[in-house]
């Protein structure tokens, strides 16, 4: 009986690391993904990837590949195999990377999947990458999104040396960025992506690559054109590290939230990407326009009482919180109704907008 629980207890681990993986690598269109182990690891991780894409009306299901390791390789190991599956995945041409996950089986075992790759990746021409994702010791969902957001940035030209920077420097599109690590399971990802993209437009910015959302192999070759990278979110400050070790273009860590967050959003993306204070004073003028056009459409919620349920787990930023009832006029009351809070913080004007269509209706419906 303690041997099945530990077992569940595992896979479980094991595959929430793998899952993280999975929801980078396979937004690379033109790229394989490769689940290293037994296909019941692949089945349960990649059946989560799609039912969460068909929850989030995203019809576009990548194909994921298995090695199937069988008993047999678990007992005496499974670089052959997985050769094998590398072999049978890039035949035809129809990929431009291959990237290879492992899972605990294949950790434990032993198998040198970075020494299978590195030859296969020379053999066949192509990038073939290993991703860390083995959640036998330490395995989470994090951990897995890491490695895979540090394994797609093996596709990026490496830094020159500094003889060839000398001869050849290199020279950033200005006004162009790359956004970094979005969360591609989010509901709300592609209205995140598209409010992000709105007000780069105020600086007269543009988008270079995503890494990685809907982005091919080539795209990702790309990112080093840019002026300026922003990443989703960095809690623990790992990405922007090791973004910061593969480039040296400037980083601003997380998506921009609450009114006040935003404005200041604009003013150090445009400072970094070097842009006049004349086009960056223009940004924020009109940001603040259009946030206060904003808040005129929710007039009728001035003077009414809320309070905030955090649900009891969730760490949410009360000083975003204050901020926005205190523009919309609405008054914080232990007594007033309890409004629920999204678990990820509204992104930008166009996320605190639709927060505050939400809380009307709540607040309309308790009457």
């Amino acid at each position: 009986m303690n041997s099945k629980n530990s077992h569940k207890n595992i896979s479980r681990l094991e595959g929430c690391t793998v899952i993280g993986a999975l929801t980078v690598t396979s937004f690379v269109t033109d790229a394989a993904t490769i689940v290293h182990g037994p296909a019941g690891c692949a089945h349960q991780s990649a059946s989560m990837i799609q039912s969460a894409m068909l929850y989030n009306e995203c019809f576009n299901i990548p194909e994921i590949f298995t090695s199937d390791m069988s008993e047999e390789e678990i007992i005496f190991g499974g670089e052959e195999r997985l050769k094998e599956t590398i072999r049978e995945t890039v035949a035809g041409g129809r990929y431009r990377a291959v990237f290879v996950i492992g899972t605990c089986i294949s950790d434990t075992i032993g198998d040198d999947i970075e020494i299978v790759c590195k030859n296969a990746s020379a053999e066949y021409n192509i990038p073939i990458i290993p991703i860390d994702a083995s959640g036998f010791l330490g395995g989470s969902f994090e951990k897995g999104f890491i490695s895979a957001i540090r394994g797609i940035t093996e596709l990026i030209p490496p830094r020159s040396t500094e003889a060839e920077a000398q001869v050849t420097p290199a020279k950033p599109e200005p006004k162009t960025v790359n956004i970094i690590a979005e969360k591609n399971l989010e509901y709300e990802v592609d209205s995140n992506f598209a409010e992000i993209k709105r007000l780069l437009s105020l600086l007269g910015a543009e988008i270079n690559t995503r890494i990685a959302r809907r982005t091919t192999v080539a795209e990702i070759a790309r990112f080093k054109n840019a002026a300026l990278n922003i990443i989703r979110d960095d809690p623990t400050g790992a990405i922007s590290a090791h973004i910061k070790s593969v480039s040296d273009i400037p980083v601003i860590g997380a998506f921009p939230t609450g009114l006040s967050g935003t404005v200041e959003f604009l003013k150090d993306a445009g400072r970094l990407m070097n842009l006049d204070e004349a086009v960056i004073d223009a940004a924020v003028s009109s940001e603040l326009k259009n946030q206060e056009e904003m808040l005129k459409r929710f007039a009728d919620l001035k003077g009414k009482k809320v309070s905030f349920d955090l649900f009891g787990f969730q760490k949410s930023d009360s000083a975003f919180l204050d901020e926005i009832a205190e523009r919309a006029g609405l008054k914080i009351d232990i007594d007033g109704p309890a409004i629920m809070i999204p678990f990820y913080t509204p992104i930008g004007t166009a996320g605190v907008k639709q927060m505050l269509v939400q809380w009307r209706r709540f607040i309309n419906g308790r009457r």
